[in-house]
């Protein structure tokens, strides 16, 4: 792990909803590749625009190379020849799994899906899940929070496809693969080790719609102008402010688990101060020096996240149509 210590890096993501007469379904494409934070992709002309037509991006509807904004998105470059990677870069493979035990059950009991929900294409990774059951694909990552400066994400809903009661996301925590939360606090979820990327509020569908949260601390951020069924094509940049300018707390003593109930760590774990903002797609909202002049953006949400004696787990998640966490 040491040879991540202190690294920036770019991951490209997408999420969008799909639907039909029968089924609403969330796809998320994810990059095979980190690269780092102050490192642009080369400019590319590509042959096509279709997602279609580029084997990065095969699975995802209408334009990705570029896209409608006039942007490419990252998995334009899949099969293509990527900038040499700086020393202080790593690639994540994204291998999917099924963290039933940390994610899965948690939030939908046994009746959650995972195997057989998701495919691989390229650097697709696709989520099938429809509005009437939960579903889920976690990817794990080997990286303690402290380790990252710097994490992007592409992620998109395609208009008028998902049901305003469905509870999108893309998210992380940290956790280790075995054991349970009230016996290893240290090594587990809990709602000050989670940030919540991208996520729909579950049920109004209207304005404001999509945020970005922090499970049980920080300052959240609706994401003004954008719904859960209007759709919408955005890049999120999180980012750990290392001078603390937050004023976070160097460590903690305890967390909160579901129903706010403290869990004594036992021993103090360190914190650190993360941002996060969203803006156009194809490249980091911010880079470095730029990343603190975001930190006084009232559209930026920010937060001070424990980090856990366990590695970042990613998920990308539809846990349908009014759920309620259990």
């Amino acid at each position: 792990m040491s040879l991540c210590k202190g690294r920036s890096m770019f991951l490209p993501i997408g999420l969008l909803c799909l639907g039909s007469a029968h089924r609403a379904a969330a796809q998320a494409a994810l990059g095979r590749f980190l690269a780092p934070s102050n490192e642009s992709l080369a400019p590319k002309t590509f042959a096509r625009k279709e997602c279609s037509e580029n084997p990065g991006c095969a699975g995802l509807g209408g334009d990705c190379c570029p896209a409608g904004t006039g942007m490419a998105l990252a998995c334009c470059w899949d099969a293509q020849t990527h900038p040499a990677a700086l020393p202080d870069s790593r690639a994540l493979a994204m291998v999917p799994s099924c963290d039933h035990l940390n994610v899965g059950f948690p939030n939908c009991g046994d009746a959650v899906k995972c195997e057989g929900e998701y495919s691989e294409s390229g650097s697709t990774r696709t989520l099938k899940a429809t509005s009437d059951h939960c579903a889920y694909v976690t990817f794990k990552t080997g990286l303690s929070l402290d380790q990252v400066l710097q994490l992007d994400a592409d992620t998109f809903i395609t208009p008028g496809t998902c049901s305003r009661q469905d509870n999108l996301a893309f998210w992380f925590f940290q956790t280790i693969g075995t054991g349970v939360a009230e016996e290893e606090p240290t090594s587990h979820w809990d709602a000050f080790s989670e940030v919540d990327l991208f996520e729909t509020y579950i049920g109004p569908g209207g304005v404001n719609s999509i945020n970005t949260n922090f499970a049980a601390t920080g300052l959240h951020m609706q994401w003004k102008n954008f719904t859960i069924v209007g759709g919408m094509r955005q890049h999120i940049t999180m980012w750990q402010d290392v001078e603390n300018a937050a004023g976070c707390p160097a460590t903690r003593q305890a967390g909160m688990l579901t129903g706010l109930t403290t869990i004594e760590y036992g021993t103090p774990l360190p914190v650190v101060s993360v941002f996060a903002a969203h803006c156009a797609p194809g490249a980091p909202c911010c880079t470095r020096d730029s990343c603190k002049q975001l930190q006084s953006d009232p559209n930026t949400a920010r937060a001070c996240i424990t980090v856990k004696d366990a590695p970042v787990l990613l998920s990308l998640s539809n846990w349908g149509a009014g759920h309620r966490v259990t």
